[in-house]
This record gives C-alpha cells, structure tokens and sequence, in this order.
C-alpha cells in the first residue's frame, strides 16, 4: 500500500515538475525574447542611428545569440524604468491630492 502511495507521489510530482518546467520556458521564450526584442529594437535602432541590430525587426530568431540578449534586455530594462516611473508618477498624484 505504502509502493502505491509513493507511486502516486513520484507521478504527481513529476507531473509537477514538467508543468512548472513549461511555464518557466514559456515566460522566457514570451517576455525576453519576444517582448524584449520588439520593444528593445526600436531603441537600440534610435539610440546607434540604426547600426545595431543589423537584422530586421521581425529577424529575432536570425540574430545571434548576443545580438538577442542585448536587445532583449535594452528592452526589458526599457519596460521596467517606465513602469517605475509610472508608479512613481501616480504616487506623486496620489500625495498631490489629484
């Protein structure tokens, strides 16, 4: 009885293992490669004068690897001072009265 028990233990947990396995390379694969590299290659265009990246907006997965990780986190860094500035801005309103 106890076999069945731990049999069904290791089965749940292993099931667990993958479910968390596949939402980690999702979150991955959606917010850094693909949401970081349409917001950061806009900016890294703007700010070289359209030098780097050399590959297209739409070439994500043609870029190299540090290509992708460059942008990506311009990107990334780019998404994560706006929302602080917005939540910076909203508590100046909210002390404001506004």
């Amino acid at each position: 009885m106890e076999e069945l028990a731990e049999a069904t233990a290791k089965s749940i947990l292993r099931t667990l293992g993958f479910v968390v396995r596949a939402l980690i390379w999702l979150i991955w694969e959606t917010c850094f490669q693909v949401i970081g590299w349409y917001v950061g290659w806009p900016l890294c265009r703007g700010l070289t004068l359209g030098t780097f990246p050399r590959e297209s907006i739409s070439q994500h997965e043609d870029a190299g690897l540090l290509t992708h990780f460059v942008v990506s986190m311009v990107g990334l860094v780019a998404l994560i001072a706006l929302a602080a500035w917005l939540t910076w801005l909203l508590g100046l309103m909210n002390t404001a009265g506004v």
